[in-house]
């Protein structure tokens, strides 16, 4: 075992070192072999099921260790209690994307959160809300034909015919 192998099993073995798995992440580190060298390289880590259950703004430190103000969430991840935080504004100074892509995310509402590759080779992050079910017999049927017994499709048979090149493109 290397020396640093050494100090990070007694920092572990001491509860010394932070516990990466508090905070939320669509990525995760593997180790690939390049070359016949073992390199680590970043890899998207599937779809989360993503519930903000608090957030506030406070300070925070990017990736840089450049202090922001950020905004501060926690979560559940697929359940799991996590901390997400995230910098209110980009290196121009405009609003971060995820803040305007969170902005109509409700308290307690579910969402699926994905990492997508960005051209520069880092991750981003997409947001889908997840869709309300709706029941069959809520929705409206339009029966645009009394004859027609295939519901809501009209009939074909007083249709007209129009050739290819009546078509206007």
């Amino acid at each position: 075992m290397t020396l640093a192998g050494e100090i990070a099993a007694k920092a572990r073995a001491n509860g010394a070192i932070a516990d990466k798995s508090k905070y939320f992440s669509v990525t995760n580190k593997q180790k690939v072999e390049v070359n016949g060298e073992m390199i680590d390289v970043e890899v998207a880590n599937g779809p989360h099921r993503v519930v903000i259950t608090s957030q506030k703004i406070g300070k925070g430190k990017n990736f840089r260790g450049e202090e922001k103000d950020m905004l501060i969430m926690e979560i559940t991840d697929n359940g799991v209690p996590k901390l997400w935080d995230t910098p209110l504004k980009n290196d121009d100074g405009n609003l971060y994307y995820l803040i305007e892509d969170l902005e109509d995310i409700e308290i307690g509402e579910e969402f699926i959160v994905e990492a997508f590759k960005l051209k520069n080779g880092k991750y981003g992050k997409k947001i889908t809300k997840v869709g309300k079910k709706v029941e069959a017999d809520v929705l409206k049927t339009i029966q645009y034909d009394d004859s027609d017994s295939e519901g809501d499709r009209p009939s074909l048979d007083e249709g007209a015919d129009i050739s290819v090149e009546d078509i206007p493109f």
